[in-house]
């Protein structure tokens, strides 16, 4: 298969251009002290924001247990910032929050929230995606996923009326550097590793060398609109990350080229965890404001949490 030429350079000159490139801002995270907060995640639960953040040390490190420690704590809106959330649980040993409100098969409102873990038997540590489910934030239990997929990050689901979407993140043989999978599913309850390692993956969204992964699903009708990221660089040395939109038809299994919405230069200079992460944007969800724009809420260079204002791309 020919790969398209566009790639994350091609991606990153055209964002470049645009003269009405927005500027996003810096978020407070209260009670975090020298800790890092970032990888942000919107739960929207009835009147209630609620934004779920990964906490951790600023030497904590995927591949050294001993430092490894990143948890999930809620925090609630209040006027133009954050607070606590009171009676929310914490996840430890947990990072990158996402967070989806699906359908029970008897239908009623379900609130499924996953968080990426590591099994440090394995050398490297191996990633597992977990699924827990409840009623609402509160009765959460971080003790009793349902669900745990190894080998996978960035999957994320959406509700729609023809059932279940389900977006992963494949990595090795023909999805390379990783790419975006979808399959359909009738419920949550259907979720399996082995379902999701059916789905179809999309290979021809952009060039060999760059990434793509997903952070939020939305439904459109008769396509998916998908919050990304698209990256480039290797552990090791600079990595680069953007956030990103592009849509999916699931009827006919096509997927658009990334467009970038958000790159670092975009938010206010920050310190980066480490010097390889300076120029990193994950977006985690997009909220829809009363003027018809949107707000997307991001981790910044692994250290941060920012905010940007931009035309709604529905």
């Amino acid at each position: 298969m020919t790969l398209p030429a566009v790639g994350y350079r091609n991606l990153v000159a055209d964002h470049l251009r645009r003269s009405d490139r927005p500027s996003g801002v810096a978020e407070v995270i209260p009670g975090v002290g020298d800790r890092l907060a970032y990888n942000p995640c919107v739960v929207r639960q009835g009147t209630r924001t609620l934004l779920a953040v990964r906490i951790e040390s600023p030497d904590s490190y995927w591949r050294d247990a001993s430092s490894w420690d990143p948890e999930i704590c809620f925090y609630e809106r209040d006027g133009d910032g954050w607070r606590p959330a009171p009676d929310t649980p914490v996840f430890t040993a947990a990072e990158d929050p996402f967070a989806a409100w699906v359908l029970a098969p008897d239908g009623t409102p379900v609130l499924v929230f996953g968080v990426v873990s590591l099994d440090f038997r394995h050398d490297p540590p191996m990633v597992v995606t977990r699924f827990h489910a409840a009623p609402d934030v509160q009765r959460l239990d971080p003790a009793t996923p349902f669900l745990e997929v190894p080998h996978m990050k960035d999957i994320r689901l959406l509700q729609r009326a023809d059932g279940l979407a389900v977006c992963g993140r494949p990595q090795g043989g023909t999805a390379g550097r990783g790419r975006v999978s979808l399959i359909m599913a009738e419920d949550y309850t259907e979720l399996s590793a082995e379902l999701i390692g059916k789905a179809h993956v999309f290979h021809d969204q952009i060039a060999e060398d760059t990434k793509l992964g997903v952070n939020e699903l939305y439904d459109l009708g008769d396509r998916i609109g998908v919050l990304g990221h698209v990256a480039v660089g290797e552990e090791g040395g600079p990595q680069e990350y953007a956030g990103a939109w592009w849509t999916i038809d699931p009827a006919a299994c096509t997927a658009t080229t990334p467009r970038i919405i958000a790159m670092r230069s975009d938010f206010p200079p920050a310190t980066p965890k480490r010097p390889d992460l300076t120029d990193v944007v994950f977006p985690g969800s997009m909220e829809v404001l009363d003027d018809g724009r949107v707000r997307v809420h991001c981790g910044l260079s692994d250290a941060t949490v920012g905010s940007i204002v931009l035309p709604s791309p529905f």
